[in-house]
């Protein structure tokens, strides 16, 4: 298990080291790209509130993310998420993105499973990480 959360945390940091100076639409991208492969398994009822805890646990350490919490319409998932994101400087934008994602998927993982996080990380960014070189990707 430990092998598999070490994966998908190099699966994380490589999805966001792709675009250091553009962190901001980095990581919504990555959210946008995550949220369709774990609606088609969870729904969208079970993604929000999935979402909206990941924030309040990652708002303990960056409370400026505690006002992202709210609930967004549908086809504005992650416009909180962003507003929030661009008012802080970039240091503290890639640290709070590693917190969020990292948080959201422990707790998915505690839900669903490692080897399907890990599964749905790959299905969801494979086109973010194809960069990487394969011997650098976990397996």
């Amino acid at each position: 298990m430990e092998h598999s959360k070490n994966a998908r945390q190099q699966l994380l940091e490589a999805a966001l080291a792709r675009l250091p100076d553009a962190a901001v639409p980095a990581i919504i991208r990555l959210w946008a790209q995550l949220a369709p492969e774990l609606i088609s398994i969870i729904g969208e009822g079970g993604f929000k509130p999935l979402y909206a805890r990941s924030i309040r646990l990652a708002g303990k350490q960056h409370v400026w993310l505690l006002p992202c919490a709210a609930k967004p319409a549908v086809g504005e998932r992650f416009t909180e998420l962003a507003a929030c994101l661009q008012a802080q400087d970039a240091l503290d934008v890639q640290q709070a993105g590693l917190d969020l994602f990292s948080i959201f998927l422990d707790v998915l993982a505690s839900l669903i499973g490692e080897e399907l996080t890990t599964h749905l990380l790959h299905s969801a960014w494979s086109n973010k990480i194809s960069a990487t070189s394969a011997k650098d990707l976990p397996k």
